[in-house]
C-alpha cells in the first residue's frame, strides 16, 4: 500500500509544481509509521505549502486517511534546505482522557 501512496502523492505534486524535475518524494519507514519527505524546487515551495500551510495540511490529511484505511500510519514533511523541524511539546495535540458523565 505504501507504494500506492507514494505514487499518488507524486502524481498530485506533479500537478502542483511547475518544475517536475525538481520534485522528489522519499519514503522512510520506521516504528512510528511511514514518512514521506517531499523536496521541490525553491520556486515551487509556495505551491506545495499553500497559504498558511493549507495545501500541505490537506495532503497530510488525505495521506493519514488513506493510511488509516490500510493500517499504515502515514505523514508528510516538506523538506526545506537549511531548516530543521524540531517539534515542540505543544505542537502536537494531546489526547484528552475519557471522562464519564
Amino acid at each position: 500500500m505504501d507504494d500506492k501512496l507514494t505514487e499518488w502523492l507524486t502524481n498530485v505534486l506533479n500537478g502542483l509544481v511547475t518544475d517536475s524535475n525538481g520534485l522528489s518524494v522519499e519514503k522512510t519507514v520506521d516504528d512510528l509509521g511511514t514518512k514521506f519527505t517531499v523536496r521541490v524546487a525553491e520556486a515551487d515551495r509556495g505551491r506545495v505549502i499553500g497559504k498558511k500551510g493549507q495545501t500541505a495540511e490537506a495532503l497530510r490529511t488525505i495521506l493519514r486517511s488513506a493510511g488509516f484505511l490500510n493500517d499504515v500510519r502515514a505523514s508528510m514533511v516538506v523538506d526545506i534546505p537549511g531548516r530543521k523541524f524540531v517539534p515542540k511539546d505543544d505542537e502536537y495535540p494531546k489526547t484528552r482522557p475519557v471522562t464519564s458523565y
